[in-house]
């Protein structure tokens, strides 16, 4: 069946090919004037500059640790470098999909802002949403033709390809790491600077060209908001597809099954061109509900999509009905998550509105309230995960323990139970494409606002932007809580993958049957044993570190940009009066430079911590750690990203009733300003950083056992054997 990962590389190309197809399109369409042309074109230039940027300070590191994955696993394990090939491919395509989209959407903003002006509502509707659709196709595409391409070669040069292959994900995620970090440092640090000096201190308008720093706010949106929201995803989906193909591939299912998630993903893709060519622009009033519909429209194709595939795999019927209900169940998720994020981060609903009432106290009691919004919107989300996760356990427990292989033994129904889980998890991240045209939107249309006020467009077209970017607002909030559920699903599956990568390694290295460890393994993790808990406490110890630096380094940036616009202020007094020109690129230079010097040390925690813990306290500390960054990690992120919407949106809420200028704009101006760090840099950052902890624990897994086997330490009772 090697017909099904060649029709995922055609389908992958296609989308591909379509991508350049809508991105031509947009590029067509008309930039506008002289002046708008010169605000895309800063944008472009300022975003396109800092990512490169940052991608020569990774290239050290990313060289660094794939010459480290060669010495210490492809080496050790007679591997051509094939682990050390996907760790560099993964990573390169992490970087690809974050600049294809951003080049798009970074010239799209003045074209989306004369749309609006010639066009209307529906036309600016449309090009906006072509110019994200560039983003979520070339990332389902990449990563469906990586993962396809890779299953394909590896499989056919070696029977150990399994952790070549989880090496993709483990590139992707560590690019999406420094990316998530460094992109929201910059955003976050230019809009707070922004903000602070400009619309509270001296009363100007939101992307007022007066602001020095309103470039670098919008150069910010791009870095943060398109490139590392889209590498994020991507990494989500390439890390748990790749963990569940792992899984199928360490459990001994027949190969179909691995086929079979290829598959899925490739039909997914293909419900994907439907559900983007689904939204309705024409004489449209609510643009939130058309993007709904074209997600809505890309589900319910996938869904009808699985099952006919399922049936077309040749599996027993039972056990194909099973895998398309589990693929099912995790797309619902989707629609599920972005709706409770909808609901607690939009001001068309009581949670936004009761904090823009506390406006009227003081901003003390506005950043109470979203702080106890945020708290509050973890839990419906984490009981849709918790409800996924135990009912797509009971498919697989009961429809695919026949074809666990049959040592495992009594173990092998909680082992079918898992691989269920691990195809929820697989529906949750291919519909991918969709949510991030979705979330590429409000990035797009925040800038088109931005083009509109600065180049001085009339207030109708401003009335027209103001509300598409106000839906943006809404659909990267609900992408974050789409983002975030994802990392709990693929940490539940690479978790258990790790746990039979080092049974693997242990049955190798003190030549015993890979079975007959299972149980002992799993007797190793208990939470009585000392160096699980103390493992469990460095991993959340990592999370607050993490979560502290990142806030902290957007702090000590914005206070340096502020510094900067006030003394362009002080210094160039015409600026206000509009007889002098700010230097917009002085703050630009500021943001990347303070960006790219903040976001290395808490990446390199993250990768150092978990080795040196495991070297030192043993595999099951490593374990341990994991848990503890996945339980403290998933709630965090949603409560960070949840509350830092949830305060934009009340500002918008209070804007929208027209009080800009007002004490209680001042209010809210302010809890949305706290809001920003938490929505756009640390809460998004936990993604990847949990997904780092797991594929770089999978990765390392043979030396890390090889090295315990060495010392003599933290094997307990398994070197009696």
């Amino acid at each position: 069946m090697a017909i099904i990962p060649i029709l995922g590389l055609i389908i992958g190309l296609l989308g591909l090919l379509y991508a350049v197809y809508l991105a031509r399109w947009v590029l067509s369409q008309d930039p506008g004037n002289e002046k708008m042309r010169f605000i895309s074109n800063a944008i472009a230039t300022g975003a396109r500059a800092y990512l490169f940027r940052q991608y020569r300070t990774l290239a050290a590191l990313l060289v660094v640790l794939a010459v480290a994955i060669l010495a210490a696993i492809d080496i050790p394990r007679g591997l051509p470098g094939l682990t050390a090939l996907g760790f560099v491919v993964g990573a390169l395509g992490s970087m690809l999909a974050g600049y294809l989209g951003m080049y798009v959407t970074t010239r799209s903003a003045s074209r989306v802002a004369q749309a609006a002006a010639s066009g209307g509502m529906g036309k600016a509707l449309q090009v906006s949403w072509r110019a994200g659709a560039v983003m979520g196709l070339s990332l389902a595409s990449i990563a469906l033709m990586l993962i396809s391409g890779f299953y394909l070669i590896f499989s056919r040069i070696t029977a150990e390809w399994a952790v070549p292959l989880v090496a993709l994900g483990f590139g992707a995620s560590l690019v999406t790491l420094f990316m998530r970090v460094g992109g929201g440092i910059y955003t976050k640090a230019a809009d707070l600077g922004a903000d602070l000096v400009g619309k509270i201190e001296a009363g100007i308008p939101e992307d007022d060209p007066r602001n020095p720093g309103v470039i670098a706010d919008n150069v910010g949106d791009n870095v943060g908001d398109v490139a590392g929201m889209a590498a994020d995803v991507y990494e989500s989906y390439i890390v748990t597809v790749t963990a569940s193909i792992f899984l199928a591939y360490i459990l001994g299912l027949p190969s179909t099954y691995i086929k079979g998630i290829i598959l899925f993903a490739s039909l997914a893709l293909l419900a994907t061109f439907v559900g983007i060519n689904s939204l309705r622009t024409k004489g449209v009033k609510n643009p939130m509900g058309s993007i709904s519909t074209a997600v809505y429209v890309t589900i319910a194709v996938s869904i009808i999509l699985f099952f006919v595939g399922a049936l077309a795999l040749g599996l027993p019927f039972v056990q194909a009905i099973a895998m398309a209900s589990a693929v099912s169940l995790g797309a619902i998720i989707a629609p599920l998550v972005v709706k409770i994020t909808d609901y607690y981060t939009s001001y068309s609903y009581s949670p936004v509105r009761r904090i823009a009432e506390q406006a009227k106290i003081s901003p003390a009691t506005v950043i109470i309230t979203g702080y106890g919004v945020g708290l509050m919107s973890a839990v419906p989300v984490l009981l849709v995960i918790i409800g996924v996760l135990g009912i797509s356990y009971i498919i697989g427990f009961y429809a695919f323990s026949s074809s666990i292989t049959a040592g495992f033994a009594s173990y092998g129904p909680y082992l079918a139970g898992i691989f269920g889980t691990a195809l929820a998890s697989v529906g949750l991240l291919i519909i991918a494409g969709i949510i991030i045209t979705a979330d590429s939107y409000g990035p797009v249309s925040d800038n088109a606002n931005g083009v509109v006020e600065m180049a001085g467009l009339p207030d109708n077209v401003r009335e027209v932007t103001d509300v598409l970017d106000s839906i943006g607002n809404t659909t990267k909030a609900t992408t974050k809580g789409y983002a975030i559920a994802s990392a709990a699903l693929a940490a539940l599956v690479l978790f258990i993958a790790l746990m039979f990568e080092i049974m693997r390694s242990l049955s190798t290295l003190l030549h015993q049957p890979f079975t007959s460890l299972l149980g002992t393994s799993i007797s190793e993790i208990s939470i009585i044993n000392p160096n699980v808990l103390i493992g469990a406490f460095i991993g959340v110890i990592i999370v607050y570190f993490f979560t502290s630096r990142t806030l902290g380094a957007v702090g000590r940036t914005a206070m340096e940009i502020v510094e900067e616009i006030r003394r362009q202020f002080k210094e160039k007094p015409g600026i206000l009066e509009w007889k002098e020109t700010p230097d917009y690129a002085r703050v630009v230079d500021i943001a990347t430079r303070r960006a790219l010097g903040e976001f290395l040390l808490p990446g390199i925690v993250v990768i150092v911590v978990p080795l040196v813990t495991a070297f030192v306290l043993g595999w099951q500390a490593l374990a341990g750690l994991i848990m503890g960054a996945v339980i403290s990690g998933v709630p965090r992120a949603l409560l960070m990203a949840n509350a830092g919407g949830a305060w934009d949106n009340a500002k918008k809420y209070i804007e929208l009733q027209g009080l800009k200028k007002t004490e209680l704009h001042k209010a809210v101006v302010i809890g949305d300003t706290v809001g920003d760090p938490f929505k756009d840099t640390s809460g998004p950052s936990l993604n990847p950083l949990i997904k780092v902890l797991n594929t770089l624990s999978v990765v390392f897994a043979f030396a890390i056992i090889l090295a315990n086997t060495h010392m003599g330490i933290a094997l307990s009772g398994l070197l009696h054997f």
